[in-house]
């Protein structure tokens, strides 16, 4: 009391004080004076005992109030489960992001083409050529175009014709291929057509074809018997089924599809020798939701371990402080305290169910990450009820039910705050972050930490206000069995406030601190950014074997780039021409490409084409056909065989790559070629090769070129990971110091707070790459969490340490009393809330994929060292420092020798209403 009467005092003389300028300040100098005095008058203290008090006073409307955001939940079902795998973790601001614009404005769409592959291999590894294997590659060729449809509101069966556009054709080299070949086998084949089925270029009907994009893991040799073709074998056949998509519903229908092609595809009997895989990014959603929703048993799971825990605790917690003594059975108050563990459970449980329900309310989807947040939440979100109870029962049960509340909020409400506020700000910057995917989850990660808060202290504050003891119930006394234990735990407490205090332990502790962070340093700076398809996707879903192939065989040997030309192009243009053929030859000059003859360039097939029509018309003195480049060189091409060119069967499959106007001059407006590259087995190839293609680009700015390969979106994730990372840390980070510092604002302790916020998020970062994860969207959702939870770990210990109460003659107390003050307020809800966490989470481990592997090793991490940190480092540390240097106050506006005496006898009751429930239990435990 006598303490807060000092500081009633001590208010009143500073606004005293505020109120009469000084004549020697500039008006910049008052003005900061000014806001220095603002920010040290927070009374976060004063207004949380007010709000107790009114909570205890009218609880009834604190749970109406909590009633009507506990109806939001009704909008949480159904749930709108969906991801988005390909682009979801790719900044907006990306390159690639700029370049699928480019594609979409090239091809008048609305979104990216929609790409389904399908696999096609011999179960008992033969050749996929084979006749009888090949035959059946056709059948099932023809099954997927003319057999499988989905339905829409507008028509009944939609199948790949009806929204395939310009790709419609780009399987025929297999019919082709599979026809002439049955036709060599059979003997009856023209020779007059001078047909060879040659890999990588195949001559069919008297047309060169590219073989090298539909046939893979190919072996070759000469054969004399076997002339017509010089593959030996052929592990497997690929076929594309792509659609440009022009309106939203083509958008749906292409992926209705392409999942009707998966079902089909995991119907087909394993009896069938030749095996169909299929991999789409509607394909991957899938299996993602899927497997996201396999995480409800384990939730479940989680649930009841923590609820365990948290009973056992709690009614640990009931019997130390004599809540459950024969003292209260006359009120009825022991039943009633025994269902107290229910409801702290109840409380993050309703705010996830509210979170969802803001989602559904708002049309938002539900991605994997979300399906993580509930087990954080419920391990996290229970750390504000552990504190409030265990202040709650250490308030003597002899005063008012809205005084007791008062003083418990007064107590543990600014800390609360605190770290309610960090974690939300941490998860709110994540939510800022550019990437769709990360957004939402922290979005929703922000939206339930606030709502555990407001519910612990609206709802779970009411429920304290009922279940409080009518005035007058006396102390309970101590059994004999409590006494001991009692007296056990407080030796212990004493032990441990004595150790810390040891010169010994403080030096040991201080050289494996030191080492620690000297390994945590080695591991951030270790640290890789790489993004693996593999390790994402789900640990046993069959997409994993496509998925492989994919990567490993056939983007080793074939893997393309489309290069557009955003303006018109004349043919007939010498100079225009010359640059455009250096820019295709650094193209094909990079490292791996596969060379002119697997560039898709309409070009070259024109002046073919050209050639051969001109051969009937006019004929070269020569009798040959022309080299390409001297052909351009002399300007021998020009514009007038175009729309033949594109209305040949051999070439009209061109008019997709083009967009030509007959009415302009020149007619050919923009077009796109394809180049295509090999041995590009790692992610570390694709990136420096995409950064390639780019270089090429910009050295061609009169060309107006752009590039579009199916992994840009996840080379700029990697390429954009480290740098995301850093400011989402750096940023989090600062938000951590302004609020700490507004909370403690003693910047001592801040400084000390600060350091340990650090220490955490460092050797969280250092060791989760020691402990073989990378930098990536999961690792930045998981080390977002880790910073916003460290504050957790000191800012409890830091507040109660500098706050704690004076002595009787109004001296601060001991570095020894402060332990065991600070140390005994927070130690017991600080392990409660600690177990609870990883309990909860710890279930996914037994899920076995990466995603929740990912959180369940940064919790554990960050729980251990935050644990240590807080119990151990930063009283250790603050214990170090005199009383003086600890309660300096940057903000204070004059220092104590300035201030008036005053009569201290009534302002305190006057100001601060202090009353006789601001007091401790004298018997309670100092635990």
């Amino acid at each position: 009391m006598e303490d807060d009467i000092a500081r009633a005092s001590s208010a009143l003389i500073e606004l005293a004080h505020a109120q009469v300028p000084d004549p020697k300040r500039s008006k910049l100098g008052k003005c900061v004076y000014f806001i220095r005095w603002s920010c040290s008058k927070l009374e976060m203290r004063k207004f949380f005992k007010w709000f107790g008090q009114f909570i205890g006073s009218f609880p009834i409307p604190s749970l109406i109030a909590f009633a009507m955001m506990l109806s939001l939940i009704g909008f949480a079902f159904p749930m709108n489960m969906r991801d988005q795998f390909r682009d979801g973790f790719t900044p907006r601001d990306s390159k690639a992001f700029q370049e699928s614009k480019r594609l979409r404005e090239f091809s008048g769409l609305s979104g990216d083409p929609m790409m389904t592959t399908v696999m096609l291999r011999a179960r008992d590894n033969s050749s996929i050529i084979e006749q009888d294997n090949l035959m059946e590659v056709v059948r099932l060729l023809q099954h997927v175009k003319q057999n499988i449809s989905v339905s829409s509101k507008e028509k009944e069966h939609i199948f790949y014709a009806d929204f395939c556009g310009h790709h419609c054709r780009q399987n025929d080299v297999v019919e082709y291929f599979a026809l002439e070949l049955a036709n060599f086998r059979n003997g009856t084949s023209s020779p007059n057509l001078k047909s060879n089925l040659t890999y990588p270029m195949a001559t069919i009907l008297t047309q060169k074809v590219h073989l090298e994009r539909n046939f893979f893991g190919v072996n070759t040799s000469f054969n004399v018997e076997r002339n017509y073709t010089n593959i030996d074998y052929c592990e497997l056949i690929l076929l594309t089924f792509t659609a440009d998509i022009s309106r939203p519903e083509e958008e749906k229908i292409a992926a209705q599809w392409e999942l009707a092609v998966y079902d089909y595809a995991s119907t087909r009997s394993k009896d069938e020798n030749v095996e169909m895989l299929v991999l789409g990014a509607e394909i991957v959603d899938l299996e993602m939701n899927k497997d996201s929703q396999r995480m409800t048993p384990y939730f479940a799971i989680g649930f009841i371990g923590a609820a365990v825990f948290i009973f056992i605790s709690s009614w640990f917690s009931l019997f130390l402080y004599g809540r459950l003594s024969s003292d209260f059975r006359g009120c009825g108050m022991v039943t009633a305290n025994m269902l107290l563990p229910v409801f702290v459970c109840v409380v993050p449980a309703c705010a996830i169910l509210t979170t969802f329900g803001i989602y559904g309310l708002l049309g938002l989807r539900i991605n994997s990450l979300m399906l993580i947040m509930p087990f954080l939440i419920m391990g996290i979100g229970v750390n504000d009820s552990f504190l409030v109870v265990h202040h709650w029962l250490r308030v003597r049960t002899t005063c008012t039910r809205s005084g007791l509340l008062g003083y418990v909020f007064e107590d543990v409400g600014p800390s609360i705050t605190m770290t309610t506020l960090t974690n939300v700000i941490s998860f709110a910057i994540g939510a800022c972050a550019p990437t769709a995917e990360i957004a939402l989850f922290c979005a929703g990660s922000a939206i339930a930490m606030g709502f555990a808060y407001i519910y612990t202290l609206l709802f779970f504050g009411a429920l304290l206000a009922f279940y409080s003891a009518p005035e007058g119930t006396p102390e309970p006394r101590k059994s004999r069995g409590r006494k001991s234990v009692v007296n056990f735990f407080d030796e212990a407490l004493m032990w441990y406030a004595k150790m810390l205090q040891n010169n010994i332990f403080r030096i040991v502790f201080l050289l494996v601190w030191i080492a620690f962070n000297v390994g945590a340093i080695v591991g951030c700076s270790s640290i890789t950014s790489k993004l693996e398809t593999e390790k994402i996707l789900p640990h046993e879903t069959p997409i994993k074997v496509p998925n492989r192939i994919i990567e490993g065989l056939v983007w080793s040997e074939y893997y393309p780039v489309i290069i557009m030309v955003h303006r018109s192009f004349d043919v007939s243009d010498k100079t225009l021409a010359a640059e455009f053929m250096q820019m295709v030859d650094e193209f094909e000059g990079l490292e791996g490409s596969r060379g002119p003859n697997s560039t898709v360039l309409w070009l070259r097939n024109y002046q073919e084409y050209f050639d051969f029509v001109a051969a009937g018309i006019i004929m070269h003195s020569e009798g040959n056909v022309f080299d390409d480049s001297d052909d351009i060189k002399h300007g021998r091409y020009d514009n007038s065989q175009l729309e033949g060119f594109l209305e040949s069967p051999m070439t009209k499959h061109f008019a997709g790559m083009m967009m030509v106007d007959t009415k302009e001059s020149p007619p050919i407006r923009k077009f796109s070629f394809l180049a295509a590259y090999r041995n590009l087995t790692s992610w570390d190839d694709r990136i420096r090769i995409q950064e390639q293609w780019r270089d090429i680009c910009a050295r061609h700015p009169n060309l107006n070129v752009s590039i579009w390969n199916i992994n840009g979106m996840f080379v700029d994730q990697m390429l954009s990971l480290k740098k995301l990372a850093a400011e989402s840390i750096f940023a989090t980070l600062a938000a951590m110091v302004v609020v700490t510092f507004i909370f403690i604002q003693k910047p001592v302790p801040v400084a000390v707070a600060v350091l340990s916020i650090g220490s955490i998020a460092i050797g969280t970062i250092g060791y989760i790459s020691i402990w073989n994860l990378d930098l990536d969207p999961v690792t930045i959702c998981a080390i977002l969490i880790s910073i916003g939870m460290s504050v957790d770990f000191t800012a409890h210990i830091s507040m109660y340490f500098v706050n704690c109460p004076r002595r009787e003659d109004g001296h601060p107390l001991s570095s020894f009393d402060r332990l065991v003050h600070s140390i005994g307020s927070t130690f017991w809800p600080a392990i409660q809330g600690n177990a609870s966490t990883v309990i909860c989470v710890l279930p996914l481990v037994a899920l076995n994929n990466y995603i929740p592997l990912v959180f369940v090793k940064t919790l554990t991490l960050v729980v251990m060292i935050g644990t240590v940190h807080g119990l151990l480092l930063i009283p250790m540390f603050l214990s170090l420092l005199p009383s003086s240097v600890l309660e300096w106050d940057l903000l204070s506006s004059r220092k104590q020798a300035e201030k008036v005496a005053i009569d201290r006898s009534t302002v305190g009751h006057e100001l601060l209403q202090v009353d006789a429930c601001a007091t401790k239990s004298a018997e309670e435990p100092l635990l």
